[in-house]
């Protein structure tokens, strides 16, 4: 009779357990409703999930400087604008080894090109000719960046390894070693206005380190 009499309250206690589970579990209400199973075979893939358009915080020292230079200008990007710098200073270097003021024109400030114009004619006029060459250019990197006043400007540390010399009139060499690689490291200031559509960006100085 105690055996039977303590199946019966076992079993009540049982039954009122499952009815508060199902109380609390079973039933589908608002967003507790289960999802329906997945089918692996139409599953999202990552290209079909939208793509957030946020892109990560730039780091270094010159940070702060650069994401104030985004938040003008939303393609600007650090990486191909250094690469554009070591276009460029290939290209200047070169230039003004040859004299061609028309390849220089461009890509220099105002006063950066008439330091340059006035070192070509004084060049010129003493009949001497210069030989550049660029055995690489070992580092191209963003030191400092700044947005004041409608004014982007970037600072690039390089550091190259480059051989010159100067010739004078009847082809002596007059300074400097073709043979010779000498390892020159310069800041090279770059600017540009971000109000107005022109996206080119102009050597405004130049300094050795």
């Amino acid at each position: 009779m105690f055996e039977l009499l303590s199946t019966l309250i076992f079993a009540g206690i049982a039954i009122f357990i499952a009815f508060r589970l199902y109380s609390t579990l079973g039933r589908r209400e608002g967003h507790m409703e289960a999802p329906p199973a997945s089918d692996p075979n139409t599953r999202p893939s990552l290209s079909d999930v939208p793509q957030s358009h946020l892109r990560p915080a730039f780091e270094g020292r010159a940070a702060a400087g650069l994401e104030a230079i985004a938040a003008v200008d939303t393609s600007f990007d650090p990486e191909s604008f250094a690469s554009g710098a070591r276009a460029a200073y290939t290209m200047i270097v070169e230039a003004f080894a040859k004299g061609d003021l028309a390849a220089l024109r461009p890509l220099l400030a105002d006063k950066v090109y008439q330091r340059y114009a006035d070192a070509i004619a004084a060049r010129n006029e003493r009949k001497e000719s210069v030989r550049t060459e660029i055995e690489r250019i070992k580092s191209a990197e963003i030191s400092e960046a700044s947005h004041e006043g409608h004014t982007a400007r970037v600072k690039v540390s390089f550091e190259a390894e480059i051989a010159t010399e100067t010739l004078g009139e009847n082809g002596e060499r007059v300074s400097g070693d073709l043979a010779t690689l000498n390892t020159v490291r310069e800041n090279w200031v770059f600017e540009r206005r971000t109000d107005n559509a022109n996206p080119n960006w102009v050597l405004t100085g130049v300094a050795a380190v």
